[in-house]
């Protein structure tokens, strides 16, 4: 019979197991080596510099630092009393007599504001013709010029019931000029809501004039209205100065 033969043939397999324990034994040496060269050459001594830590704030602008309180104590100050103008010009001291037997009484004093004249606001003391800027005409009235004795010479006349001019002055009394003649008609005058009549018809012609009561010091508003009868005229507005006192009212 015949012997059976082993597949791997013994002198080939020493030559295989040769070899790979010299691959294993490369394997080793490199990573001995590679652990090696990793460490420090040398150690590095130790600081006594402490570490410190920064921390950088992403918004500009804010504090990450709380300030301790201090005891810094508030004074508070009263405030300083300056000189302001006063916008309501002297005051106006009106004295009420007391009775022996009541003591001494102060009466307060009233502060009245100065009156604001606007650009279409006469000032006193002034004569202005019919034929000023500041005399609102309303309805046909006709402008008359070369009248003998007139104020500049001029006269606005209203042939139409109705017709009215306006103005409005400060002061404390208001003169209404005109002329005055056979056949003319009536004028109705209204100062603040009072109203006055009129009659400007005379025997011969002539210049006459208006004048209005006295006042309280202040803004006022005269309207002259052709009331009735013929053909009326205006021939100047007078704003007077008043030596008298300004009339106050009586509580």
């Amino acid at each position: 019979m015949m012997e059976k033969k082993p597949s791997v043939d013994s002198g080939i397999l020493a030559p295989i197991i040769l070899g790979m324990l010299s691959i294993v034994g490369m394997a080793v040496v490199y990573f001995f080596w590679r652990a090696n060269a990793m460490r420090p050459v040398g150690e590095a001594n130790p600081t006594r510099t402490p570490f410190r830590y920064v921390y950088l704030g992403t918004e500009p602008g804010l504090s990450t630092l709380t300030p301790a309180p201090t005891n810094t104590a508030f004074v508070l100050e009263p405030p300083t009393l300056t000189d302001t103008p006063d916008f309501f010009g002297p005051p106006i001291v009106s004295l009420t007599p007391t009775s022996p037997n009541s003591g001494a009484a102060t009466q307060p004093i009233p502060r009245t504001p100065n009156p604001t004249a606007t650009p279409t606001i006469l000032s006193v003391l002034a004569k202005y013709d019919d034929t000023h800027f500041a005399i609102l005409y309303d309805g046909d009235w006709v402008s008359q010029s070369n009248v003998t004795g007139a104020h500049q010479n001029t006269l606005h006349i209203s042939f139409t019931v109705e017709n009215y001019a306006m103005f409005t002055f400060v002061g404390q009394q208001v003169i209404v000029g005109y002329q005055a003649g056979p056949s003319l008609g009536r004028v109705l005058i209204d100062l603040d809501g009072l109203e006055f009549e009129v009659d400007q018809s005379s025997g011969a012609t002539q210049l006459a004039e208006w004048r209005s009561p006295v006042l309280v010091m202040g803004t006022h508003e005269i309207i002259i209205e052709h009331l009735s009868g013929g053909s009326v005229n205006l021939d100047s507005i007078t704003i007077p100065d008043l030596n008298t006192p300004t009339p106050t009212a009586t509580p």
